[in-house]
């Protein structure tokens, strides 16, 4: 394979994943609020969810130094909690549910790059993405766990 054929390999991955997850990202706020009223499938917190470890992790460290971009394309951004009533907090769950949901999709765009780069350039791109939207699946299902321990104390 030539530089220019890797470029030109380099540049089409870039753009299929990007666009795919531009288009997870942007249909993600016209998704109804009903698909995301409980924990299913990958949401489930399991034995590894737990305060103490995502400290450990520095994870608050790395929410406040990573970008958030929720608000982007209309949906809501989840830097800050939007008031401290349940219904605020209900509300912002859903929201914090949508971005994981909108990162476990994502960390399948890379799949496509199979059908036309060689097996070793896809692997690359596989972790990058991968590696990139495990660490906000992270952040969310912390703040995730927070929230719903919140929740769960409030309507106790």
């Amino acid at each position: 394979m030539s530089v220019q054929d890797l470029l030109l390999h380099i540049a089409a991955s870039a753009v299929v994943v990007i666009s795919l997850a531009i288009c997870i990202g942007a249909s993600a706020p016209r998704w109804p609020n009903t698909w995301l009223q409980r924990d299913i499938g990958p949401l489930h917190f399991n034995r590894f969810d737990t305060r103490s470890r995502y400290r450990k992790i520095g994870i608050t460290k790395l929410a406040r130094t990573l970008p958030e971009l929720g608000a982007v394309f209309g949906g809501q951004s989840k830097k800050e909690l939007p008031g401290l009533t349940i219904e605020d907090l209900g509300a912002y769950l859903v929201e914090v549910r949508r971005a994981e949901w909108v990162h476990w999709l994502t960390l399948l765009v890379w799949l496509p790059l199979i059908f036309f780069n060689p097996w070793w350039l896809t692997l690359v791109f596989a972790f990058i993405v991968i590696s990139g939207n495990t660490i906000y699946i992270a952040i969310l299902r912390h703040n995730r766990l927070r929230l719903t321990r919140i929740l769960e104390s409030r309507q106790a």
